[in-house]
């Protein structure tokens, strides 16, 4: 049972005290301008009023109200009964408080061209209510903030610019900025559903929280924060904590996670770019983050982070989608269990280990290139009892300054095209399944093209690397047994397909 206000309580302050967490700070963001009042009643309030539509017009330092359901208590404006509403203008210094007491109701809430600022705490919070929604108005242009661009960040004050303990769906077809000088951009202690609008958000902690799920299926949502920046971090109830992603144009950037789930998070759809900028040694600064299984099969993915890129501390799967990744210092997909890859497009650039899993590696499908400051593709670690990578389709390309491939106990190539190089003194080439390989001992030059030739001397096939390298592996289909030559300039290497 959720914690209930009293109405008197509700009507009287702005400043609300919650758990929170975050004393991370960005640099200051320009406080909001505000926006104009209009001096005349829109068609759209008109309609509204028709159809019983509490109607709320801000004024500055108060309001007020056409129809029920709504008290003003100076800058407070509190929404004490289930319904629809709609707000517009400008309030200075107050919130908006949604609170339905026991008559736990839907609440519709329309901003029409508003601006709301709250000095100590959230600009609209949801203490009470079944279901909120918050519905941008089409082509209106709306504002909340919390705190200012000089407020110090709190640990103890929840905060957040738009802060909810029950559901909260927006959408809508207008925009909405959001600043959070205290503490979070978003916050819902529920599940956190956005279908729409234009959202930008700026935060000194995170900014947009759902803490048991957030849904993305729609909007162009931008947020910058000082810690992450989309994130869920409730698994308490069985089935909850897990970040979905199915449309929608998404941009962060984040000093800490750019996207983050407790549990589960599912790509199909959207178009996301995610930048990272802390430091990995004191803040865990990844691309897409989640504590559980990690599936993407659709969207296109351009990330760029200081550590992994894609991290799942289950297994991360990879069936369709685009996918740009650049880790600065950690790994391009990492997976702490099995990593399965059986459709899309890769191109991943790495300080540490392109494609690595803890179990076992497996590719049947896509379209891969990898560039990594250690290992290529990596199965297992000294850690762990095994470590296997099975590539049984694709066309994979890699380039390592470590080795191209390293499994813990095997690695094998039943289809698909491989060309790999690296520069191990005891390489590892594939052992076991039903295709052909050869591995070549040889100086390759950083972006140099040697070619493969056949005993007959023809061209079946090319090393390409932007590194300096080794040796080489090639795999291909319709690789024949026999003797292979390695030819760039006047050097040579032979080597017998296995």
């Amino acid at each position: 049972m959720k914690k209930r206000l009293s109405l008197l309580l509700a009507c009287t302050l702005c400043l609300c005290f919650f758990t929170g967490c975050g004393d991370i700070e960005i640099g200051s963001a320009p406080t909001p301008a505000p926006l104009p009042v209009s001096e005349t009643e829109t068609p759209a309030a008109e309609e509204i009023k028709g159809g019983g539509v509490s109607v709320i017009t801000l004024t500055g330092s108060s309001a007020e109200v056409s129809g029920g359901g709504v008290s003003i208590d100076g800058s407070v404006v509190t929404i004490a009964s289930p319904g629809e509403y709609s707000v517009s203008g400008n309030l200075n210094n107050g919130c908006i408080v949604v609170n339905t007491g026991e008559v736990k109701g839907d609440v519709s809430l329309t901003l029409d061209n508003c601006s709301i600022t709250c000095l100590d705490g959230p600009a609209i919070r949801v203490e009470q209510a079944k279901n909120f929604d918050l519905i941008l108005g089409d082509g209106t242009e709306n504002r909340l903030v919390s705190g200012t661009a000089e407020s110090t960040p709190v640990t103890k004050l929840e905060g957040a610019a738009l802060f909810s303990e029950d559901d909260l769906d927006i959408l809508g077809g207008g925009s909405l900025e959001i600043s959070g000088y205290l503490n979070n951009g978003i916050t819902c202690k529920d599940d956190l559903d956005i279908m729409g609008g234009t959202l930008t958000v700026t935060a000194v902690n995170n900014g947009i929280k759902g803490s048991e799920s957030v849904e993305i299926t729609g909007g162009a949502i931008s947020v910058t924060a000082g810690n992450d920046g989309i994130k869920s971090t409730s698994a308490k109830k069985e089935g909850k904590g897990y970040v979905q992603i199915s449309d929608g144009t998404i941009t962060v950037d984040a000093v800490g996670d750019g996207i983050s789930a407790e549990t589960t998070m599912e790509i199909t759809g959207g178009a996301i770019s995610v930048t990272t900028t802390g430091d990995r040694e004191l803040i865990s600064s990844k691309g897409l983050k989640a504590n559980g299984a990690l599936t993407i099969s659709g969207g296109e993915l351009t990330l760029a982070s200081e550590d992994h890129a894609i991290h799942s501390t289950s297994d991360l799967t990879v069936s369709g989608g685009t996918i740009s990744a650049l880790s600065h210092a950690g790994k391009g997909l990492s997976s702490h269990a099995t990593l399965t890859v059986s459709g899309g497009k890769i191109d991943l650039k790495s300080g540490d280990d392109g494609v690595a899993a803890l179990s076992a590696l497996a590719i049947s499908d896509g379209e891969i290139t990898v560039f990594a400051g250690a290992d290529g593709l990596k199965a297992g670690n000294k850690e762990t009892a095994s470590g296997t990578i099975d590539i049984s389709g694709g066309t994979i390309t890699v380039n390592a300054y470590g080795d191209a491939i390293d499994a813990k106990t095997s690695a094998a190539i039943s289809g698909g095209s491989f060309v790999g190089t690296g520069t191990s003194k005891q390489p590892q080439g594939f052992v076991g399944g039903t295709q052909r390989s050869v591995l070549f001992s040889f100086p390759g030059a950083a972006e140099s093209v040697a070619q493969i030739r056949d005993e007959a001397g023809t061209v079946i096939g090319e090393i390409a690397s932007s590194f300096a390298y080794t040796y080489a592996i090639y795999s291909a289909p319709d690789l024949a047994s026999g003797s292979f030559r390695l030819v760039r300039g006047t050097l040579e290497a032979t080597a017998a397909a296995n």
